[in-house]
């Protein structure tokens, strides 16, 4: 994946392990997660090794992949998830406080539905948008997640979808805390998101 040239309003999110496919049982290196935005507007979010060398960089799935084999090296299935969870949250949070502060990122007067846009825009995943009962549906049709994992031999994709799925239900309902959310399954191979707004008691 090529990395257009990025704006100055680059922000480090956290860093996590990282164990690839031929590093399953040998020494682990750590990545550093960012987001930012590129010249035409459009937000990047990619991984770099932390030793600084910034030619090493790894987009969004791969570090959803990458994470997710470094959970199966260690724990059990159950614990894999919640790790895996916990990583999608936090990932989560932390593009909801950058899209909050940049809104000029998002696009349409729905900052959710907006956020989920500029999310698998930025990863060239393909989608679609419904209007159903009292709310959105917001479907990934075509997501480049199968594919890398394919290219990197990971077999975790029910695991990295687990992530995702966390990072996305966190950051929505940190955009928009009336918001409820539903998500496909992690077994699921599309991505669909379903949003609806809290009825007032």
């Amino acid at each position: 994946m090529t990395f257009p040239h990025l704006e100055s309003s680059t922000v480090e999110l956290f860093r996590y392990t990282v164990a690839s496919a031929d590093m399953f049982y040998a020494e682990l290196e750590q990545r550093d997660v960012f987001v930012g935005s590129d010249e035409s507007g459009h937000i990047r979010i990619w991984g770099e090794t932390a030793n600084n060398n910034s030619s090493l960089k790894v987009d969004l799935c791969r570090v959803f992949l990458e994470y997710s084999l470094y959970c199966a090296s260690w724990c059990n299935s159950a614990e894999a998830h919640y790790h895996m969870e916990s990583f999608g949250e936090r990932l989560g949070h932390r593009l909801a406080s950058y899209l909050k502060q940049n809104p000029q990122l998002l696009t349409g007067e729905n900052p959710a539905l907006g956020a989920l846009e500029c999310l698998f825009g930025s990863i060239g995943a393909c989608y679609s948008t419904d209007h159903i009962e009292a709310g959105m549906r917001f479907l990934v049709t075509e997501c480049p997640l199968e594919d890398a994992a394919k290219r990197l031999g990971v077999p975790n994709l029910e695991l990295a979808r687990h992530g995702i799925n966390a990072m996305c239900r966190r950051m929505l309902l940190d955009m928009s805390p009336a918001l409820i959310v539903k998500t496909s399954p992690a077994a699921s191979a599309q991505f669909m998101f379903t949003l609806r707004e809290a009825v007032a008691a």
